[in-house]
């Protein structure tokens, strides 16, 4: 695998995304919209660019050892901090540099009891569900002393799982869920309730070591991200919060 070059040479940066879609952003087989603002970006630094579909822990983990340069539609979780950088300003990630911004809706078995109000669990006789490597998630209902499952690796599956018994509520990116309840086999099975978990800019992250070696470049593909999402789209709207603090809670 391609790592960075030295900034003189032809430079290569290999980009890890989730090997699930995560519509409308990153799609294994076909470029999503996150996607193609990072190539526009990163082509107009002279480099050249190539995106790796693994899952998403495999992501993760190869960011931190070096072997890949960036991981795309990551939110700024803290526990990223020691081996990503970030775009920042004023000491925060920057959303106005994101690549993109998720919602997290909360739902269940059509009729059931559990309950989201925006602040608090209510009415759970199982844990929640959540996908695999969701860490942003885990730390959350940890703090709210709610119990979790991560071990649905797609949202089917996730689906599947609830309509199994194996929770009482599930949490999804709203694209998917809009894209569950579509399907005839989940049609009329499921309702989303009404206030949504969180939302979260999400970033092209690089490691923290290829940062250091190119901070200038990485600033500039950060910059032009900006650019070209003000010009191809709306601005990003500020964090929900759950309860009192402000949670990123995008694909992480």
């Amino acid at each position: 695998m391609a790592c960075l070059a030295i900034p003189v040479q032809a430079a290569s940066l290999e980009v890890c995304i989730s090997d699930e879609a995560f519509p409308p952003f990153t799609f294994p087989n076909r470029e999503g919209n996150s996607q193609r603002l990072i190539r526009q970006a990163v082509e107009r630094q002279g480099w050249q660019l190539e995106f790796v579909a693994l899952p998403w822990r495999r992501c993760l983990a190869g960011v931190e050892q070096g072997i890949f340069g960036a991981i795309a539609g990551v939110a700024a979780n803290p526990e990223y901090l020691d081996f990503m950088a970030f775009p920042q300003r004023l000491g925060q990630a920057d959303p106005q540099r994101a690549v993109g911004i998720t919602r997290l809706v909360v739902y269940r078995l059509s009729g059931g009891a559990a309950a989201w109000d925006g602040r608090v669990f209510s009415g759970l006789g199982r844990p929640v569900l959540y996908l695999s490597g969701r860490t942003t998630l885990k730390v959350l209902l940890e703090g709210l002393g709610v119990s979790g499952v991560d071990t649905a690796r797609t949202s089917t599956q996730l689906a599947h799982m609830l309509l199994r018994g194996r929770g009482s509520l599930a949490i999804d990116h709203d694209y998917q869920v809009e894209l569950l309840l579509a399907e005839p086999e989940f049609r009329g099975r499921f309702e989303v309730l009404p206030a949504p978990l969180g939302e979260a800019p999400i970033f092209l992250a690089v490691g923290r070591q290829l940062y250091q070696r190119n901070s200038r470049q990485v600033e500039a593909i950060w910059n032009e991200i900006g650019v070209l999402r003000r010009a191809t789209g709306p601005t990003l709207r500020p964090l929900w919060q759950v309860g009192s603090s402000p949670e990123a809670v995008g694909e992480e």
